[in-house]
């Protein structure tokens, strides 16, 4: 029998007039593995900040068992620059190198990361150095609140794989419903001071919570008809003396059945979220042409060539510190390029958000008075009402002040200031951190439907599944197109750090051919191979498009007579089509044959 872990018993927690944990009781034991969700603002973070006594509960108590050993990774600890990072985790740790090493090859770190400053690594890796600092203390428990927040995709399907075959418990705060529903077994969800439990995954709990509220909006109504049917005999006989006694009787029926009707909380609806938007003309939104991005002294990519039509939602991926922030912010205008240009159609409107949007907020300003401020001059008083009801803003909410908000309440203040405006171009950076999985989600379906371009970065699967029609990444200093889906690429992802992790790894003990080092002909390898498997997606593309083409023109040699416009156009829009596809797969072989002579020396390796 598992044994318990954390308790908590009738917590109550008070900030001002608002109540946000009201009389809440939960359990968690050996092997539980849960998702903690609900709407932002109703009290996840204030949760784990009682269980870490970083809050204290105005009521109520937290018990930990003798044997509980608790981790948590503190998102705000400033890392070292005086000792590598293998020092560090060694000093926080206490293990021995080779324990350390083999923890932290498991999320990627390696020697040559190892030997690095901490605060030198990317923000990425900074991240998997402490998780594996967390890890090495060998909880039985983990609290990770947000931890999508801060990580590139890489480390995420690093954790989330780790997290899988974990054998301690966890208590899991995200927006990635995806991310969630691979890792959690087991749904506690918040929604007005109490917590509901639900033994199951995410996706399984939703549809459950849908199924009830289907359930009960069924019963209210045969409870209501019965009520409307028994009022008409009590109107009608209720004051003649024959009928009443059964009409008192038929009363007091009727305040039984009302009764029994539940109440469905309307503040807790579905997001619904609308994006104003002019009409928009086909035509071509960007084109930039050798860009190179970064800042004075540090150049982070360059010959970038990118061309992108109007309506079309780009994503941006990449590891973090490898310039996705970055080409935004030079997208957006507000980094000057190196060198190279970037041209906008003449009618490009362009809104604006980043990661730090919050500062634009005034803490003593109201949600309402800082949407008003925030709107267009000519914006009218329903127009801003109504966006501040698509992100849940409504009644009392509108005279919260900025200060009470949650990070969560804050970011949708945030994004609905930016999409208060009729931009006709969004680029957006990480617009999901911080939001509940429920708006996350919706306003992945309102971009979709949004008319304008939109070019955006996060890591959030659900989302960017919902909302992308192109990839492109950064790496190895540059920005390469994705010919595939984002399902694709994740796989693809997913395969390329299994083979640098086993196929890969007996290359790291030996010198390679040309004075190389193991890992730099890993390196290589890694490459060779994922332009590989990129060159075989083209391929699958082109042979597509090949044999719609010749179906077409089997078609015209059998039909002679037949003109059929609709397949003469078809047929010089898939010769438009395979324009690019071919020259990125002659892009594609030009790397490949690089990087085989590297690898090799001034031999060329033969194709597999």
């Amino acid at each position: 029998m598992s044994r318990p872990l954390i308790e908590g018993k009738n917590l109550f927690k008070q900030y001002g007039l608002q109540v946000v944990i009201d009389d809440l009781s939960f359990l968690v034991s050996e092997n539980q593995k849960v998702a903690l969700i609900g709407r932002n603002g109703a009290g996840k973070s204030t949760l784990l900040k009682m269980i870490t006594n970083q809050e204290s509960p105005d009521a109520g108590d937290i018990t930990f068992f003798p044997w509980t050993r608790l981790g948590v990774v503190h998102q705000n600890e400033v890392l070292p620059n005086d000792c590598s990072s293998l020092a560090y985790l060694e000093q926080k740790s206490g293990k021995q190198p080779w324990e350390i090493q083999k923890c932290a090859s498991q999320f990627g770190l390696n020697a040559a990361e190892l030997a690095q400053l901490p605060s030198a690594l990317s923000g990425g890796y900074q991240m998997r150095l402490k998780l594996v600092a967390m890890f090495l203390l060998d909880p039985n428990i983990l609290l990770l609140d947000e931890p999508v927040n801060f990580l590139d995709l890489q480390t995420l399907l690093l954790l989330e794989r780790f997290l899988e075959n974990f054998r301690g418990s966890y208590i899991l705060v995200a927006h990635d419903r995806t991310f969630l529903q691979n890792t959690c077994t087991s749904t506690f969800e918040i929604e007005r001071g109490k917590l509901v439990t639900y033994r199951g995954r995410v996706q399984e709990y939703f549809e459950f919570k849908e199924e009830q509220k289907a359930y009960t909006i069924r019963t209210n109504k045969k409870l209501s008809t019965e009520i409307a049917h028994q009022q008409k005999f009590v109107d009608r006989f209720r004051f003649k003396a024959s009928q009443a006694t059964r009409a008192q009787s038929k009363i007091k029926h009727i305040a039984k059945l009302r009764h029994q009707i539940a109440t469905i909380d309307a503040a807790l609806a579905t997001t619904h979220i609308v994006i104003p938007t002019p009409h928009v003309i086909p035509g071509v939104a960007l084109r930039a042409e050798r860009l190179k991005i970064g800042y004075a002294d540090h150049a982070v990519a360059e010959d970038i060539q990118l061309e992108v039509n109007r309506g079309e939602k780009v994503i941006i991926v990449g590891e973090n510190g490898r310039g996705k922030s970055t080409l935004l912010k030079t997208l957006a205008g507000k980094i000057q390029p190196l060198s190279g240009t970037v041209k906008w159609w003449k009618n490009a409107d362009i809104g604006y958000y980043d990661q730090k949007t919050d500062a634009t907020l005034i803490q003593t300003e109201t949600v309402l008075q800082y949407l008003t401020r925030m709107a267009p001059a000519d914006a009218a008083g329903e127009r801003i009402l109504m966006m501040a009801g698509n992100f849940l803003f409504k009644g009392d909410d509108l005279d919260k002040t900025v200060s009470v908000l949650s990070g969560g309440e804050r970011a949708r203040l945030c994004l609905a200031g930016i999409l208060i405006h009729t931009y006709n171009v969004l680029l957006l950076d990480e617009p999901t951190n911080h939001l509940d999985v429920e708006t996350a989600e919706a306003l992945a379906v309102a971009l979709k439907s949004y008319k304008g371009t939109v070019f955006f970065v996060s890591h959030a699967r659900t989302f960017v599944s919902t909302l992308a029609d192109k990839i492109f990444e950064v790496r190895a200093g540059t920005l390469k197109q994705y010919m595939g889906t984002y399902e694709e690429y994740v796989d693809d992802l997913s395969v390329l750090m299994d083979e640098s992790a086993d196929a890969l790894l007996p290359l790291l003990t030996k010198e390679g051919v040309g004075g190389r080092s193991g890992a730099e002909r890993a390196e290589l390898q890694r490459r060779l191979k994922e332009h590989q498997r990129a060159q075989e997606r083209i391929n699958k593309q082109i042979n597509t498009l090949d044999k719609e083409r010749s179906e077409i023109l089997a078609y015209f040699f059998e039909n002679p007579m037949d003109y059929s416009p609709s397949k003469s156009q078809r047929l010089g829009e898939i010769d438009e089509e395979l324009v690019p596809i071919e020259k990125s797969w002659l892009a594609e072989q030009e790397e490949i044959d690089l990087l085989r002579q590297k690898i090799h020396g001034n031999g060329i390796l033969k194709p597999e």
